[in-house]
């Protein structure tokens, strides 16, 4: 299958995939939530399938991909609600089926309320405005509501090191809030996002805030920092937390997974081009470098493909996202000559292994190939959210 048809291919799902009013639909997509009630993971996909749709659309021409993309953001804008101080009809059904499931417990209730009004909601929701207004110039239609997220998201700061709470936390222990840093970082690419759409300088200022958090050590029990010179990543966050989402029994201070990798390179590669500090460009790109070869160093296999947290399993959207953030930071100029020629290398082999098994099988498959099933498909939006990825990077392929 040619190049082209491998978008084709990819982007045919993606639109779909979709309902007329712009959601993943249940009824038509494999990746969608239907077993409880946390909707919000069915707003992990949605922006991300959008960005791909952008992309597939510049390659190929299709209106269709475009139209589909458009629908995408303006259901994730036009669904998230400002913060509350108490619970709404959704949130009430949400702390019954958990009280149901776990027992009753009053710090869950407390931010339970704001479930569709976490962080990193309005973060996607403002990265995807950011790529409607790009691909739809002259368009103003949702620069008030995206202004409106921007004063949503200035709820959830605190003097805390992680600048924003990540909105939810892990009552059983105790933990007020998880920071993060995969959450947070999409808060960050929402900012910068919206920095470069209106010019805000507030926005570009929150933006570096958040930064420091990325660039700080990490202090197991606290919010100072969530980078680790050990792993030369980031951690998944600060807590004693050992299970989140892929991953049971590893502790989220102790590993760094493909998601915050990915995800804040993004963030910070576009910050580091919107800063006016040159400390801070420099500190930025020293830590993306590094995330990125830690990506190929600790989770690429011997043919190519990438894992999650390490040599787990593979996945083309893990794969993808080690491409993508070596060609963020080389046309950044954050990697040395040194740097740039051996990780094209080993792009290149992931780039391989991800063309040669990127078909419509596995596509249905999540894009998910268990090694050691430790990094398991779950919830079921990340695998689409991971597809967006792929779509994202395949017109990119030619310049590698």
């Amino acid at each position: 299958m040619s190049l082209q048809a491998q978008i084709r291919m990819l982007a045919d799902r993606f639109v779909a995939w979709q309902s007329p009013f712009g959601r993943p639909d249940p009824e038509r997509c494999p990746f969608v939530t239907t077993d409880s009630l946390t909707v919000c993971t069915q707003f992990h996909s949605p922006s991300f399938m959008a960005i791909g749709l952008y992309r597939a659309h510049e390659a190929t021409g299709e209106a269709a991909y475009k139209a589909a993309a458009d629908r995408y953001v303006v259901y994730y804008l036009a669904a998230l609600r400002n913060p509350s101080t108490e619970l709404d009809d959704y949130s009430r059904l949400w702390d019954q089926y958990m009280t149901e499931k776990e027992g009753p417990n009053e710090v869950r209730r407390d931010w339970s309320r704001n479930i569709m009004a976490w962080p990193f909601l309005y973060g996607m929701a403002l990265a995807g405005f950011a790529e409607f207004a790009r691909c739809n110039p002259g368009d103003y239609s949702f620069h008030a509501k995206a202004a409106a997220l921007y004063e949503w998201l200035l709820y959830w700061r605190w003097d805390e090191g992680s600048y924003f709470r990540n909105g939810y936390g892990l009552a059983a222990l105790g933990i007020e809030d998880c920071a993060n840093s995969d959450d947070l970082c999409h808060v960050g690419r929402g900012l910068v996002g919206y920095y470069e759409t209106t010019g805000s300088t507030a926005a570009l200022a929150d933006a570096e805030g958040l930064a420091e958090y990325y660039l700080t050590e990490v202090e197991p029990g606290t919010y100072k920092g969530c980078w680790s010179s050990e792993l030369g990543a980031w951690v998944v966050n600060p807590t004693v937390i050992s299970s989140f989402e892929h991953i049971d029994g590893v502790k989220a201070h102790e590993t760094s997974w493909g998601f915050s990798s990915v995800g804040t390179i993004d963030y910070l590669v576009r910050l580091a081009r919107a800063t006016d500090s040159t400390d801070l460009k420099q500190h930025l790109g020293e830590k993306c470098a590094a995330s990125m070869r830690w990506h190929f160093d600790a989770c690429q296999f011997d043919d190519g493909a990438c894992g999650m947290t390490g040599r787990d399993d593979k996945w083309l959207g893990q794969t993808a996202g080690a491409i993508l953030s070596y060609l963020r930071t080389r046309e950044a100029g954050m990697l040395s000559g040194s740097d740039a020629a051996t990780y094209r290398e080993r792009a290149l082999l992931a780039r391989d292994w991800l063309l040669a098994n990127l078909t419509p099988e596995t596509v249905e498959a999540g894009g998910y190939f268990p090694v050691t099933g430790k990094s398991e498909p779950r919830p079921p939006e990340n695998q689409a959210w991971m597809l967006g990825w792929v779509l994202e990077l395949l017109p990119q392929l030619p310049g590698l």
